[in-house]
């Protein structure tokens, strides 16, 4: 059974995701310019903060039913993973500069990053 901690992640994973095709659709491109990449991460970032929190929480309790651990404990972990909004924001860049590479059939060079 995966642990709490994997479930967060695989919900951030998820969401992130979600948002990022949304966007591409909303904005009929398929990709984000790589000049755009920062400043609509970070806008997106700022926007869906809460919500993705929320939709996390409300996710878990889901998922996990019974055993899930309580509001407490998932604030908690949820305080660790937010707790550096520039760090997270510039992970948000670096996945999507990633996987937008690896859309043109390039490989993940992560030092060009």
């Amino acid at each position: 059974m995966p642990t709490i901690e994997t479930r967060v992640k695989e919900l951030i994973q998820f969401y992130v995701r979600t948002i990022y095709e949304n966007y591409l659709k909303k904005k009929s491109i398929s990709e984000i310019p790589e000049s755009d990449i920062p400043t609509v991460l970070k806008e997106l970032y700022t926007e869906k903060k809460d919500h993705l929190k929320e939709f996390i929480k409300v996710s878990l309790k889901q998922l996990m039913e019974d055993e899930y651990p309580g509001d407490l404990v998932i604030l908690n972990i949820l305080l660790s993973v937010f707790e550096d909004d520039e760090l997270c924001v510039n992970r948000l860049i670096m996945e999507i500069k990633v996987h937008q590479q690896g859309i043109h059939g390039k490989t993940y060079d992560y030092r060009s990053l």
